[in-house]
């Protein structure tokens, strides 16, 4: 699946650099093209060029249509829109260009298909010259066949956009193929509900209200994801598959109607889709061909009646798409050159793709400037390029004064293709404008950035009411040449900036603010702001009075976000940060009962006051993604409307709908891990924990996924089972079973009291709720409870169940640390050993039911803390626990060895590792799959 993601990125990159190129009122598409790029279009093309320059990285996924009107036609007789397969060539081809980003450009790229539903191909894998035709045979070994159905193709494209790798960094293209409008297996009904649930709005009066927010598209543009739709259709099919338009790039015709989807407001950070269909292959090559001439920087100029065009100095190259046909290419006089052809191309460079023809030629040699002409049939435009980029200045920061006000002048460079300062001084035009973007999502330009034409130094003075702790700004190059006024494409980049308290002040360590997923409605985000302490004056504090404001995301909730901050806060919202400090941490929960995919983004106002008493207020971005798990529906709302029928198949029909929903999920970044532990009145000890973090990370290793299954199996725990209750209407419930010689004395789904679980009169712990994401129990065998005394330490092991997250440096030994407080264990064990003691002056046999400790409630449910142990037999299987370690007296109770390292700086978004391979050190990213 990873790896088909890193073909379909490649190709969205084909595609959107040459739209970015391309403005719609000079280009002059082939007749086989219907529709030219839409000012829409272009801008999408710009924001991935501009994400690419800023950032070095891409990931791109290639969404493939597999239908069967590819092979054939409904008729089952006539040929298909592509029964050869010339969109392998095509989209290997658009694959293969992406090695034309230049050296440090990181791409990966994945693939997948749809049809009737998705199937996931290639995982995301790094390019390499190999991949294109990794691609290419694995659209070949795939026969088309089924529905087309966009809804289950952007639900699983965005399933592995969740576990790209360098999430949060790299820039996020997808490319969708398609041949055809959309047809689910239901019906018109199912497609119409399907369109509406896409678009976020009733764009289809047939279908239901919209059930995903402002729509799966617009959620891929709030969060950054630049979707490439290409439709490869003619005729009435290419008009029933218009609606593409307004579903990619949020508005458009269908049918001569304008359409809308998608948030009606989106914000400034959103990106920009496009669209572009051909009606044959052949057609759809050289689409994907002019594409890729601008993954580049290309810009088209037109060519004149004769085929002729001019080449300036500043044009560092040039390209031009061909389709089928002969050619030949005329140099200036005097450039010593032949007539360029297939046959003898000289400097060029040629490549072929399904039929159509790139042709480059180098021409940053004065001798090959001049008028050129070409002489080929159908061919509109020269695509011309600058290869200058601007380097933004690695240091860069603003500086606040005591009063507030910021004093700083950014500075970059332009640079040629060979990272070396380039002059302006050879073009007509060099227009440079720059602009800074807030956390609230403004934008403000910036009137005094200047660009030196003699040197390409750019300066950019900062404003002095910069209030944010974070802020990016955006450089643009506009160009021109001389003589003949050939415009190339705007050189554009972003940086983001922090800005920087005095010394005597407290200051931000890290921004933005990462949280971890909110997964549904039921989740939670968690992560903390974590500040530095001043490094001179004396302490500082930090103070934090308002709640965060949301300021972009995708779903309709405003009403419905709720914060949490850290208890540690005083009646003012301040908490004091030592001189020195560095990593303190105010915890940040966030919670919304709708659910819905998106890229949340949100700013708090903080305040940093000094030893002082002085205050200075920033806006502190923060940052998350939220996710809308798929699931079959409340079983609260069927169960109501069962019982309206007052009859009998309700109740059966509820109880099916609870055994098939109430399954058990392990995600692929839960990780489990034991320790040895020492329980004593006292409390908890935990053994044998690694000083070293990384040492600790290795302990946890991950369980691996698990999806929608009834039963699990954990080698000290025993058998992990869903258990419906036989009337509909009671809870279901999750039991934990204990193998036989072993007890579980302690047990929790989280830090809070009602997550015990109740112990059932078998000795088995059941659980209304059994999220893996911070569960943790300490078992111990009958043999051990045999070996000692009430009141005495008891040897046991803890075995933790931990979803790992990317922004929580010592999330390991907090989890180990909520172990060390529990305060019930020792009691527990008490009861235990009583019980034993009980049932071998009964003469009870081994596994025989336990009556309830002391001799209360027998046969009842009680509280785990407090309940009653289930009988084990004698034979004391699963071993002793692993004893204390030697050398030196053991920590404290209570305590975890080591305890918690300053937290450093987590870098931003990233899947979790791999299954079987070690977690990263805390701080670090994780490696991306």
């Amino acid at each position: 699946m990873r790896r088909r993601w890193a073909t379909l990125a490649a190709a969205v990159l084909v595609i959107a650099l040459p739209l970015l190129a391309t403005p719609a009122a000079d280009a002059a598409p082939a007749p086989a093209v219907h529709a030219a790029l839409t000012p829409t279009g272009h801008d999408a093309v710009a924001d991935l060029r501009t994400c690419v320059a800023s950032r070095g990285a891409l990931n791109a996924y290639y969404i493939i249509d597999n239908s069967q009107s590819l092979r054939v036609e409904d008729d089952g007789r006539t040929p298909g829109s592509d029964p050869d397969y010339t969109r392998a060539d095509i989209l290997g081809n658009s694959l293969a260009q992406l090695g034309l980003l230049g050296a440090g450009t990181k791409v990966n790229w994945a693939a997948g298909f749809f049809s009737t539903g998705f199937e996931p191909a290639i995982s995301w894998t790094p390019w390499t010259n190999g991949s294109a035709a990794k691609l290419e045979s694995t659209i070949r070994a795939k026969q088309p066949n089924g529905y087309t159905n966009w809804l289950a193709a952007m639900e699983g494209t965005q399933r592995q956009l969740a576990i790209q790798p360098d999430a949060g960094h790299a820039c996020q293209l997808v490319v969708w193929f398609t041949d055809g409008a959309i047809d689910l297996e239901g019906g018109d009904q199912a497609t119409a509900d399907a369109l509406n649930d896409l678009c976020g709005q009733p764009i289809d009066p047939a279908g239901h209200a919209p059930a995903q927010g402002y729509g799966l598209f617009s959620a891929f543009r709030q969060s950054g994801v630049v979707v490439m739709g290409t439709l490869l259709a003619h005729g009435s099919t290419r008009d029933a598959a218009g609606v593409m338009w307004p579903l990619v790039e949020g508005s458009g015709d269908v049918g001569g109607t304008p359409e809308q989807c998608g948030q009606p407001d989106p914000p400034s950070t959103a990106v920009h889709g496009a669209v572009v269909d051909a009606s044959d292959p052949g057609a759809l090559a050289r689409v994907f061909l002019e594409l890729a001439s601008q993954i580049a920087g290309g810009y088209p100029e037109p060519l004149d009646a004769q085929g002729r065009f001019w080449i300036d100095p500043g044009v560092s190259r040039f390209q031009i798409a061909l389709g089928a046909g002969d050619w030949s290419l005329v140099p200036p006089s005097g450039s010593g050159l032949a007539t360029l052809t297939a046959a003898n191309p000289g400097p060029a460079a040629v490549t072929s793709s399904a039929g159509a023809t790139l042709i480059e030629v180098p021409t940053a040699d004065s001798a090959l400037q001049g008028q050129w002409q070409l002489k080929a049939a159908d061919v509109d435009n020269v695509y011309l390029f600058s290869d200058l980029g601007i380097v933004f200045g690695q240091q860069n920061t603003i500086e606040l004064g005591a009063d507030g006000a910021t004093s700083a002048t950014l500075t970059a460079q332009v640079q040629n293709a060979h990272g070396e300062p380039a002059p302006l001084d050879l073009y007509g035009a060099a227009t440079f404008t720059a602009s800074i973007l807030g956390p609230d999502g403004n934008l403000k330009q910036l009137a005094d950035a200047h660009v030196d034409r003699q040197t390409g130094a750019i300066t950019i003075p900062m404003p002095t009411d910069v209030a944010a702790a974070e802020i990016v700004v955006t450089a643009s190059l506009g160009l021109k040449t001389t003589p003949h006024g050939l415009a190339l494409a705007p050189v554009t980049t972003q940086q983001a900036v922090k800005t920087v308290l005095p010394a005597n002040f407290p200051r931000m360590h890290t921004t933005p603010v990462q949280l971890s997923t909110l997964e549904g409605a039921d989740g939670a985000a968690r992560g903390g702001i974590t500040v530095d302490g001043p490094q001179s004056g004396g302490d500082g504090k930090v103070c934090i009075a308002q709640t965060p404001e949301v300021i972009s995301d995708s779903a309709n909730r405003a009403a419905g976000w709720e914060w949490q901050l850290s208890a540690d806060l005083d009646s003012d919202g301040c908490v004091v940060v030592a001189q020195g400090a560095k990593g303190q941490r105010i915890k940040l929960t966030a919670t919304n009962h709708t659910a819905a995919d998106s890229l949340v983004r949100a700013s708090v106002p903080v305040v940093f006051v000094s030893s002082e008493g002085k205050q200075l207020t920033q806006d502190v971005p923060i940052e998350f993604r939220s996710t809308h798990p798929v699931n079959v529906g409340s079983v609260a709302l069927v169960a109501l409307g069962l019982l309206l029928l007052g009859i009998l198949l309700p109740l059966i029909l509820l109880w099916i709908l609870n055994w098939w929903t109430t399954r058990l999920e392990v995600g692929n970044a839960i990780q489990r891990a034991t320790f040895p532990v020492r329980v004593a009145p006292r409390g908890v000890e935990v053994l044998d924990v690694p000083v070293s973090d990384t040492a600790l990370s290795e302990r946890f290793r991950y369980r691996g996924e698990a999806r929608n299954v009834r039963a699990l199996a954990d080698p000290d725990l025993g058998r992990i089972h869903a258990r419906l209750p036989w009337f509909p209407l009671n809870a279901p419930e999750y039991e934990i079973a204990p193998p036989a010689g072993v007890s579980i004395a302690a047990a929790r789904t989280g830090a809070r009291t009602a997550s015990a679980g109740v112990r059932s009169p078998d000795g088995a712990l059941r659980f209304r709720q059994l999220p893996f994401d911070a569960f943790w129990a300490i078992t111990v065998t009958d043999a051990e409870l045999a070996r000692t005394a009430k009141g005495a330490a008891v040897s046991g092991t803890a075995v933790l169940y931990h979803r790992f997250d990317a922004y929580e440096p010592s999330q390991y030994r907090e989890r180990l640390a909520d172990i060390a407080r529990e305060t019930t264990a020792s009691d527990a064990i008490d009861r235990l050993r009583v019980a034993r003691a009980a049932e071998a002056s009964a003469g009870s046999s081994a596994g025989s039911p336990a009556t309830a400790g002391a001799g209360e409630g027998a046969g009842e449910l009680v509280p785990a803390g407090a309940a009653t142990p289930p009988p084990r037999g004698a034979s004391g299987r699963g071993g002793p626990a692993a004893p204390a370690p030697a050398g030196g007296p053991p920590p404290r109770p209570g305590t975890v060895p080591g305890g918690p390292p300053p937290r450093p700086s987590a870098a931003p978004g990233g899947p979790p590792p791999l299954p079987d391979s070690p977690p990263p050190r805390p701080g670090t990213p994780p490696r991306g799959r």
